[in-house]
């Protein structure tokens, strides 16, 4: 029997990244089931409601400066109704907007409830065939070249995989501070996933990888298997 939603919850649902394939049972469930959708934008999220016949009203959610952030949602919320909240393609909250309205609920005593679903990071990990703990997630790297330096100098610094995103048009910029920053390190370059045209390209190290880089399209997700007992050349060893 199925369970009976409580009312009064803030659903955090995961949406695909690309193979509308990836949509679980339950996110259709809670899709149907909610009073509203909180989205990234409108747009999008009716886009995808359509291909999933989903017809819930949909409201575009925008970060919020104002002295009550969210409070005609909240409001809502505490008066008994339920409500999903989405971005355009994943996991809300991981690299995508969403952190502050969760947040927020939360200190409102509001219920939050995750719905797991696609991420382009678990998704990478998941093929990667490398022990993944630790692994240090950078989420988007920082659009100015200096802050990204040093975000990936810290990084450079652990013991074990590091998983950020980079946006298309900073790759020039990014294979070089690779190359000096991790120069043995190997490389797993996610492009695309779950899509049409989806590619996870090993190189042996950076400078493979400045070399014959991937196709500059799409959406991008970088694995850096900066294990030093790898690097070492020691077998990397796991329990199941």
């Amino acid at each position: 029997m199925a369970h009976k939603r409580e009312t009064g919850s803030l659903y955090v649902v995961a949406t695909p990244i690309g193979n509308l394939g990836d949509i679980t049972l339950r996110a259709l469930e809670i899709f149907k089931e909610v009073d509203l959708v909180l989205c990234e934008s409108a747009k999008e999220t009716r886009s995808l409601f359509s291909k999933l016949e989903i017809t819930t009203p949909v409201l575009a959610l925008y970060k919020d400066s104002s002295e009550t952030p969210f409070a005609n949602v909240l409001d809502q919320l505490k008066a008994g109704k339920s409500m999903a909240l989405v971005s355009d393609a994943g996991t809300p909250g991981v690299s995508d907007p969403g952190s502050q309205m969760v947040r927020i609920a939360r200190e409102k005593g509001i219920r939050i409830v995750p719905v797991p679903g696609a991420s382009a990071l678990t998704a990478l990990l998941s093929v990667s065939g490398f022990q993944v703990n630790p692994t240090y997630f950078l989420g988007f790297l920082s659009e100015k070249p200096s802050k990204k330096r040093r975000e990936l100098e810290r990084a450079s610094e652990i013991d074990g995989l590091v998983v950020f995103y980079e946006s298309v048009h900073k790759l020039p910029r990014l294979y070089p501070m690779l190359e000096e920053l991790f120069p043995e390190t190997e490389v797993l370059v996610g492009r695309e996933l779950t899509k049409t045209f989806e590619e996870v390209l090993y190189y042996a190290n950076p400078r493979e990888l400045a070399k014959d880089p991937p196709n500059a399209k799409g959406e991008f997700v970088f694995l850096l298997n900066h294990r030093k007992k790898t690097l070492k050349g020691n077998s990397d060893s796991s329990d199941m």
